[in-house]
């Protein structure tokens, strides 16, 4: 059985709302995560201008950090 465009983008909405709240609570994320969190949005075709101040500024500096610590600590 198919699915439908609806339960499609429920689904799609329930991912990128996970997504999120893995980003904004803080904890360490292993490198899968961040992993399917970069693999999710380059296939979402996600791109951005990051102007100065902005809350994406603020979002795309703490995924690179994120993406950082966790290279540090597998090393």
């Amino acid at each position: 059985m198919k699915a439908t465009m609806k339960e499609l983008d429920s689904l799609h909405g329930l991912i990128a709302g996970y997504y999120k709240e893995c980003i904004e609570s803080g904890e360490d994320l292993s490198s899968g995560t961040l992993a399917a969190i970069n693999t999710f949005l380059k296939n979402n075709d996600v791109k951005m201008e990051v102007m100065e101040s902005t809350p994406g500024q603020n979002l795309t500096f703490k995924l690179q950090s994120l993406i950082e610590a966790s290279a540090v600590k597998e090393a």
